[in-house]
C-alpha cells in the first residue's frame, strides 16, 4: 500500500469521537442506578403493584441504554486498533523509501535509520490489537459492565501511551534519516498521553475501600457505594479517552504530508508491515 493512500486513509482512522456521546453511558448510569433503587423498594414491600412494572421497564431501557452506551466502548477500542495498524504501515513504508535512497548518502543518513528499523520493531512487537467487540460485550453488562470498562479504559490508555513514546522515537530517527539524505525533514511535535495509572489504582483503592464499609453500611450500601464510584469514575475516564488522542491526531496531520512530500512514491508490501 502506497504513501499516499496511508495517508487519504487518515480521517477514516483517526476519528475524532463526538464527546455528546459521553450522554449514553451517563444515560445508563442512571437507569440503573434508579433500577437498583427501585428493585430494592419492591422487594422490602415498599411500594404497590405498579412498583413491579416500573422495575420492569426500567430493566427494559437500561439494557437498551447499556447495548448504546457499548457502541461508544467500541468506537474507541476500535479507533486505537485502526490508528496503531496504519501508523505502522505508514512507517515501514517511509523506512522502506528511505532505504532504497540512501546508499550514497554516507553515515550521516545511514546511522539513524538503523535506529529507525530498530525503533520500528519496538513499536511493532509492542503493540497488541484489542477485540473491540469483546470489550464492548462486555461493558454491556448492566452494572457489573462498569468494572469490565474500567479494565477497558486503562488497556487504552497504557496502549496509547505507549504508541506515542514508541512513534515519536521513530519519528525522530526518520527526521534525521531524511535531513542526513538531502531531504527534507517531518514536524516532530511531542504529544505525550499519560497512561492514567494514577486514576486506575485510584480506583482501585476506593473501591476495597467501600468493599469494607459493607461492615457498616451492609451488603447493599457497600454495593452501592462501588457502584457509584466505578460508574462516575468510567464517565471520567471516558471523556479523558474521548479527548487525549486529539492533539496526537493533530501531530499526525502535520508530519504524514510532510513524509508524502520528501517519498511520493514510498510502497512496502502488507507482508513486510506484517512481519515486522
Amino acid at each position: 500500500m502506497s504513501l499516499s493512500t496511508l495517508v487519504q486513509m487518515r480521517p477514516r482512522t483517526d476519528l475524532v469521537v463526538p464527546v455528546s456521546w459521553l450522554l449514553l453511558p451517563l444515560a445508563s448510569y442512571l437507569l440503573w442506578a434508579v433500577f437498583v433503587v427501585a428493585w430494592w423498594a419492591a422487594g422490602a414491600g415498599l411500594g404497590n403493584g405498579d412498583l413491579a412494572l416500573v422495575v420492569s421497564v426500567l430493566g427494559i431501557v437500561g439494557l437498551a441504554a447499556s447495548a448504546a452506551a457499548s457502541y461508544l466502548v467500541y468506537a474507541l477500542v476500535n479507533r486505537a486498533n485502526l490508528h496503531s495498524s496504519r501508523t505502522r504501515a505508514l512507517l515501514w513504508n517511509a523506512i522502506s523509501g528511505l532505504e532504497s535512497r540512501i546508499g550514497t548518502a554516507g553515515q550521516g543518513a545511514l546511522l539513524p535509520l538503523t535506529s529507525a528499523e530498530e525503533g520500528f520493531y519496538r513499536l511493532s512487537r509492542g503493540e497488541h490489537e484489542r477485540s473491540a467487540v469483546l470489550w464492548a460485550l462486555l461493558a454491556s453488562v448492566p452494572i457489573v459492565g462498569w468494572i469490565f470498562l474500567v479494565a477497558a479504559l486503562w488497556f487504552l490508555s497504557r496502549d496509547f501511551a505507549k504508541h506515542c513514546r514508541l512513534e515519536e522515537l521513530v519519528l525522530e530517527d526518520v527526521n534525521r534519516t531524511m535531513k542526513g539524505a538531502g531531504l527534507q525533514g517531518v514536524s516532530v511535535r511531542n504529544t505525550p498521553i499519560g497512561s492514567r495509572d494514577v486514576l486506575g489504582a485510584a480506583v482501585i483503592i476506593a473501591s476495597l475501600t467501600e468493599l469494607l464499609s459493607v461492615f457498616l453500611l451492609g451488603p447493599a450500601g457497600g454495593l452501592v457505594l462501588i457502584y457509584l464510584t466505578v460508574g462516575a469514575s468510567s464517565l471520567i475516564w471516558l471523556d479523558l479517552s474521548i479527548r487525549d488522542p486529539i492533539s496526537h491526531f493533530s501531530s499526525h496531520s502535520q508530519f504524514e504530508p510532510d513524509i508524502l512530500r520528501s517519498l511520493p512514491d514510498a510502497t512496502a508490501t502488507a507482508d513486510n508491515v506484517g512481519g515486522a
